[in-house]
């Protein structure tokens, strides 16, 4: 498995890695997208999805669960957190968005047990309270093409 830490000392930064991390990987993958409430999971989509070419505004999908970016939809941003358990996930149509070969999202992912998705980066952000504005972006993958494209990074 490879393991790579970023830093990152603004906003901007977090949003521009998120950006540079959707131009690499232009291919369907899903990433787990952990932090706690505050870290920059929004701002990292935000980043994420323009890399990829999307224009779309990027909201957080707290509400609304998941939201869709890109026409046709290429990026499908879900939020996790309100769901109970990864039951509610798949009644809601978790395995339509898997058929559409595009790229998830999934903020708070440790309600599904099912985790041997085809091509996964686990992406967890923690703030430094001494810094506000300082994050760590800690990537993960046993993926060998995302490994790849990672080492370039």
């Amino acid at each position: 498995m490879l393991t790579k830490t970023i830093k990152t000392k603004s906003s901007q930064e977090t949003y521009d890695f998120g950006k540079h991390l959707g131009e690499a990987l232009g291919f369907p993958l899903v990433i787990f997208l952990r932090g706690e409430m505050g870290a920059g999971k929004t701002v990292f989509a935000k980043g994420f999805v323009k890399g990829m070419g999307i224009d779309d505004e990027v909201t957080s999908p707290t509400y609304t669960i998941v939201n869709e970016y890109g026409d046709p939809p290429r990026v499908f941003h879900f939020d996790l957190y309100r769901l109970q358990d990864g039951g509610e996930l798949y009644e809601m149509g978790f395995e339509d968005y898997l058929n559409q070969e595009g790229t998830l999202i999934l903020e708070w992912p440790d309600l599904l047990l099912d985790d041997s998705f085809e091509h996964k980066l686990e992406i967890t952000l923690k703030s430094d309270f001494r810094s506000p504005d300082d994050r760590e972006i800690i990537l993960a993958t046993s993926d060998a093409k995302i490994e790849q494209l990672l080492s370039d990074c």
